[in-house]
């Protein structure tokens, strides 16, 4: 079999051996298993597990992070960069419910890893990470709420998108899965978020004045 085709089995099988076990408790020679090979070569291929753990994240995230990326970017009216942001960011996770674990297991191990893979992507556009700030600021104040502070913006965001699919499988158990028929669900949850977020920033921006 090709290198190329090996490797690739290998990332799939370490992806589902993260996923379930996180970094610290998968094992090379389960993830050598379930790529059908040897643990040499595994090990030839991926001399450790914090180098292959970060070849599955970066797989992993590296379209997300461009997606988001070039949303931030994109030169449009407020209320269709807000949406845009939205909805690229909720289908993503939505789409792909193990992003999500992955960021929790990197919040429960340090989150040494995401970090650098973001620092990473940003140079790589020759950004550094205050762009992301700098951008969301200069939309806030384009639009009037120069008082809205950017990381609050991006924390809510980032929350109001993550949460209902960590919490999803939970209340699928508790309400019934009709509540969460994917396409309804997500085009419903990213009207919620934009009228939340929308309402908030204005409604505060009033109150600051």
């Amino acid at each position: 079999m090709a290198i190329e085709g090996i490797k690739e089995r290998i990332i799939q099988a370490a992806a589902a051996e993260f996923l379930q076990k996180g970094s610290g408790g998968a094992r090379m020679q389960v993830i050598a298993d379930k790529a059908g090979i040897n643990k040499a070569l595994l090990h030839y291929h991926f001399q450790t597990k914090q180098r292959l753990y970060e070849t599955v994240l970066r797989q992993q995230f590296s379209k997300l992070i461009d997606s988001l990326f070039e949303q931030l970017e994109k030169e449009t009216d407020f209320d269709t960069w807000l949406q845009s942001l939205i909805r690229k960011y909720l289908r993503e996770i939505m789409t792909a419910p193990g992003l999500s674990r992955f960021v929790l297991w990197e919040l429960n191990s340090g989150a040494k890893v995401l970090p650098q893979l973001f620092k990473k992507c940003l140079a790589d556009k020759g950004h550094d990470p205050s762009f992301i700030l700098t951008t969301i600021n200069r939309r806030l104040q384009e639009e009037g709420l120069g008082n809205i502070d950017p990381v609050h913006f991006l924390l809510n965001l980032l929350a109001l998108c993550i949460y209902p699919v960590i919490a999803k499988p939970i209340l699928e158990q508790i309400l019934g899965s009709g509540y969460f028929k994917a396409g309804d669900f997500i085009a419903s949850r990213e009207e919620e978020i934009f009228k939340l977020l929308k309402q908030g920033i204005y409604r505060q921006n009033e109150e600051d004045k």
